[in-house]
């Protein structure tokens, strides 16, 4: 359709819909490049603290969006670092819970202070090395596949 090529989920008689449930050209490279974002927005913070994943204790994934997550086949396309699975944790509307126990909780008023206290904002678009991740990083898994050892012998063992 206009040129462009998708791929058909359901037709829309399987669907009940008035039109085919459909991915797109267009809907495949969005997604890429959010991915590439997210994990080369994660190695190139960990990069610039002289960090590597093995330092990774646990993941927190937060929000709407993170709730559909699959978790192993996020580490599988390349979305988040090749860690243990049991250290990710879906957390839902964090700030929305974090707001609530704010309001609530002077013991969790003063530790939001701490923290926002101890932050640092790093904008991505000017770290050097950025541009290189996310390039690398549009990639299922990665350029880079020794990133991703577990996602590897996983494919070879298939």
């Amino acid at each position: 359709k206009y040129g462009m090529g998708s791929y058909i989920l359901a037709f829309e008689e399987e669907a009940g819909s008035v039109k085919d449930v459909e991915i797109t050209e267009v809907d495949i490279d969005n997604f890429i490049r959010a991915k590439g974002a997210i994990f080369s927005a994660i190695r190139t913070m960990l990069t610039s603290l002289d960090f590597d994943v093995s330092m990774i204790d646990e993941v927190y994934v937060a929000g709407g969006i993170g709730s559909g997550i699959n978790m192993q086949n996020a580490v599988n396309i390349g979305m988040f670092p090749d860690i243990p699975i049991e250290k990710f944790h879906y957390i839902g509307n964090s700030s929305l819970t974090g707001a609530y126990l704010m309001l609530l909780s002077t013991p969790a008023e003063k530790k939001t202070y701490e923290l926002a206290s101890n932050m640092t904002y790093m904008e991505l678009s000017t770290v050097p090395i950025y541009m290189d991740e996310f390039v690398g990083a549009c990639f299922i898994p990665h350029t880079d596949t020794s990133m991703f050892p577990t996602v590897m012998e996983e494919v070879q063992n298939r």
